[in-house]
């Protein structure tokens, strides 16, 4: 019998222990990159039309994300191929009386429903996928006639990082590079027809508000650092090619 090569992704939440299942389910208070998440949000709910919509999150983890788009009113669909991630998400859920929030355990290359959805979302989960390809097919197929798809992914450099390279050798899972050309290429091949990209949402906060305006002794320096602020917003808005965030319209 061949080996799962989604083994790694179906364990994962399973052998992290208490203190990772913690941590995940704490997101994004609980993460260092808490500044980098709450950007994402924001630039979502920037994105989304106002509820009541219907969205479904593929590779919703333990489901932090998809409960703070039911806190605001959304009706939300977390789909996560691990069962323990999924039971995580919905003691979580039930915790907060959030009833606007359901979770199932399914392989979103291979997910199918039959009430489609208004958005579908890919925060930090289409890397993962074994076929990147089939995930984006399945998001097109539950959407609405006019619904859009949206990803936050990491870009180009992703897979040879050193968080990377250890979440490899320890779990086995997937740490695909996924740069927004990529995403549109096989998006246009699944059926997307228009498509946008944008710069990742931190990458322009952390231009403007730094620490390192604490540091500036003089006006000058102040304005020097801030319009070394907007130079680096202009360079990365022009630099989406390997890393930013993608919109699709079905």
């Amino acid at each position: 019998m061949q080996p799962d090569p989604k083994q790694g992704e179906r364990d994962y939440f399973a052998r992290i222990g208490p203190a990772g299942i913690a941590h995940s389910v704490g997101k994004p208070f609980s993460d260092d990159n808490c500044a980098q998440y709450l950007a994402a949000l924001t630039a979502l709910f920037g994105l989304l039309a106002p509820p009541p919509r219907r969205i479904v999150e593929f590779g919703c983890g333990t489901g932090w994300l998809a409960l703070c788009l039911a806190q605001r009113g959304y009706d939300v669909l977390g789909v996560d191929i691990s069962e323990d991630a999924v039971a995580h998400a919905r003691a979580t859920r039930d915790a907060r009386g959030l009833t606007r929030a359901d979770f199932v355990a399914a392989d979103y290359e291979a997910f199918a429903t039959t009430a489609p959805f208004d958005y579908a979302i890919f925060h930090d989960s289409l890397h993962h996928a074994e076929d990147e390809r089939a995930a984006l097919a399945c998001a097109w197929r539950a959407l609405t006639p006019d619904g859009v798809a949206i990803t936050l992914e990491p870009g180009a450099g992703h897979h040879d990082s050193v968080t990377s390279q250890r979440a490899i050798r320890e779990f086995g899972v997937h740490e695909k590079d996924m740069p927004p050309r990529h995403i549109v290429r096989l998006a246009r091949e699944v059926g997307f027809r228009r498509w946008l990209v944008l710069p990742h949402p931190h990458d322009l906060t952390r231009s403007f508000y730094r620490r390192a305006y604490h540091a500036a002794a003089t006006p000058f320096e102040l304005f020097s650092r801030r319009c070394l602020g907007t130079l680096r917003a202009l360079r990365r808005m022009f630099a989406t090619r390997n890393h930013g965030l993608v919109v699709l319209w079905k």
